[in-house]
C-alpha cells in the first residue's frame, strides 16, 4: 500500500467585458504606454500610501505611466491644460472621506475637464493595501474594459531547507504580482498542493499533508487555525470549488490504491469516476455540473476529460499525452493544461465554446507545469522548472509579458489563485501595509 500512495503522490507532484470610459480609448498602441496623473486631494499619509500602491497595481500590466501629484483642492483650469499638453488624457482624483470610513475617486476628462466616473469606497478589513487594491480593482474596469484581479493572493508549497535534516514543505501565500510573501502553514512535515476556497466571505486554503499513515486534506484559515477536511486511507488532495463554494470535487484513492474523484455536497460524498486508473487535479465549472480532470485510465498515458455531473459521462478532449494539471476559468470558459511537445512541458489552452486547442508556450529551455488562471482570465500562473529550480511565474494572456514572482534559489510550486474575497486576505499576525 504505501508503495502505490508513493507511485501516486509521484505522479501528482511530478507531472503534474464591458466597454471602456466614453469614447476614450485607453489601450495601449504599438506598446507605448498611456499617460495617467493619479492626484491625491489633501495631504493625508494614508492617502498618500494608498496613492503609492494604485500607482504599482495600474503600472503593473506596463499599460500605464503614472504619476502621482498632490493637490489641497480641486485642481485649476490651467492644471488641467498641463495635464493635456503632458500626453494625459484622463486623470484620477482620490480623496478621504469626510468621515474616515473610506476614500473617494473620480476619472476626469482633460480635454472637457468633466468626470467621467465617480465612486465612494468604504474600507473593508484593517490592512491599508487590501484598500488600495480594492480601489483599483474599482477603477481599472473603467480604464479598461475589463476585469482586474489586485484584491487577489496566491498560494504555493515552498520547500525549505533544513541543515542535517530532511528538507520540508511549507504553504505560503502572497499579493498577486507575488510582493509581502508570508508563510501560512508551517509545520515540520511534507504540505503540498493549496487550494483557495470560492466562499468570498471566508478566505480559506486547503492543502495536502504527508504523514506515514496516509496524505490528509487540511484546511486553515487566515488566523492560521488549522484542521482536518478529509482523512481517509490513502490519497486526499487537490479540492476544486462552485461558485460560492457549494460544490466541492476532490481526488481521493480511499485506501484503494487508485484515485478517482469525489463530489461533496451538503454533507453527502459521491464517487463520480470508478476505474483502475488515476484520476487527479480536477477543476469544476462555477456551476460544479461540469469538472474537467486528468487521467491515465484508458492506456496508462495521462490525458485531459471532462465529466458531466448530469448525465454521469466522460469526455475525452485531449488525443495526445502526457497532459496534466487542467484548470477552468469560468470567466473565460477556456481551460488550460500542460502536455508534452517536443519533449518539452508546454501550456495549452483548450476552448470550451469552439472545442478548438491551441498551444499557449512556445520556448524550450523550461518545462511548464501546474497552470492555473487568475479569476478575471488576463492571466496564467505555473511552474517554470529545470534541474536546479522550480519558479513561479504569471503571464498576461494577450500581451505575453511574462513575470517571475519567486527567485531562482527557491523550489516553489503548487500554485493556486484565489477569488476576490469580500475583505482582503491577511493573516492576522501581519497588521502592516
Amino acid at each position: 500500500m504505501k508503495r502505490k500512495l508513493f507511485l501516486i503522490l509521484f505522479f501528482i507532484v511530478i507531472f503534474s467585458p464591458r466597454p471602456a470610459l466614453s469614447s476614450i480609448n485607453v489601450a495601449a498602441h504599438n506598446f507605448a504606454k498611456m499617460k495617467l496623473a493619479l492626484v491625491v486631494i489633501g495631504n493625508d499619509s494614508i492617502l498618500s500610501e494608498c496613492a503609492e500602491i494604485l500607482k504599482k497595481d495600474f503600472s503593473f500590466s506596463e499599460q500605464f505611466d503614472v504619476s502621482i501629484e498632490s493637490s489641497l483642492s480641486l485642481p485649476s483650469k490651467k492644471m488641467f491644460d498641463t495635464w493635456r499638453k503632458q500626453g494625459m488624457l484622463l486623470v484620477v482624483f482620490l480623496n478621504e472621506s469626510k468621515n474616515k470610513d473610506g476614500f473617494e475617486w473620480r476619472i476626469y476628462d482633460t480635454n472637457k475637464m468633466t468626470m467621467l466616473k465617480g465612486k465612494k469606497y468604504k474600507k473593508r478589513g484593517e490592512l491599508l493595501r487590501g484598500w488600495a487594491h480594492n480601489i483599483a480593482d474599482m477603477i481599472w474596469p473603467e480604464l479598461m474594459g475589463q476585469e482586474s484581479c489586485f484584491s487577489t493572493k496566491i498560494a504555493y508549497s515552498k520547500e525549505i531547507k533544513s541543515e542535517g535534516k530532511r528538507n520540508r514543505l511549507h504553504i505560503y501565500i502572497a499579493d498577486y504580482d507575488g510582493r509581502n510573501e508570508e508563510p501560512l502553514v508551517s509545520t515540520p512535515t511534507i504540505n503540498v498542493a493549496p487550494r483557495w476556497n470560492a466562499d468570498l466571505n471566508n478566505p480559506l486554503v486547503f492543502y495536502s499533508e504527508s504523514s506515514k499513515a496516509n496524505i490528509s486534506l487540511r484546511v486553515v484559515d487566515m488566523k492560521g487555525r488549522r484542521k482536518t477536511a478529509s482523512n481517509f486511507d490513502g490519497l486526499n488532495m487537490l479540492p476544486s470549488f462552485s461558485k460560492g463554494g457549494k460544490k466541492v470535487v476532490y481526488c481521493m484513492s480511499h485506501g484503494g490504491g487508485h484515485c478517482n474523484l469525489y463530489s461533496y455536497e451538503k454533507g453527502q460524498l459521491q464517487q463520480l469516476t470508478c476505474n483502475l486508473g488515476n484520476n487527479i487535479s480536477p477543476t469544476a465549472s462555477g456551476d460544479g455540473e461540469v469538472v474537467y480532470f486528468c487521467s491515465d485510465y484508458k492506456n496508462g498515458v495521462p490525458l485531459i476529460y471532462r465529466y458531466n455531473c448530469v448525465h454521469g459521462a466522460i469526455e475525452q478532449l485531449t488525443d495526445r499525452g502526457p497532459c496534466f494539471s487542467p484548470s477552468y476559468c469560468e470567466k473565460t470558459q477556456k481551460l488550460a493544461y500542460v502536455k508534452r511537445v517536443g519533449g518539452v512541458m508546454q501550456i495549452c489552452i483548450f476552448n470550451v465554446k469552439t472545442e478548438e486547442h491551441q498551444q499557449f508556450t512556445f520556448d524550450k529551455n523550461f518545462h511548464k507545469e501546474e497552470c492555473v488562471w487568475s479569476p478575471c482570465g488576463n492571466y496564467l500562473l505555473f511552474c517554470i522548472t529545470n534541474q536546479n529550480s522550480s519558479r513561479l511565474v504569471m503571464e498576461h494572456v494577450n500581451t505575453r509579458k511574462r513575470r517571475f514572482l519567486t527567485s531562482s534559489a527557491q523550489q516553489c510550486s503548487y500554485p493556486s489563485w484565489s477569488p476576490i474575497y469580500n475583505e482582503f486576505p491577511a493573516i492576522w499576525a501581519k497588521k502592516s501595509t
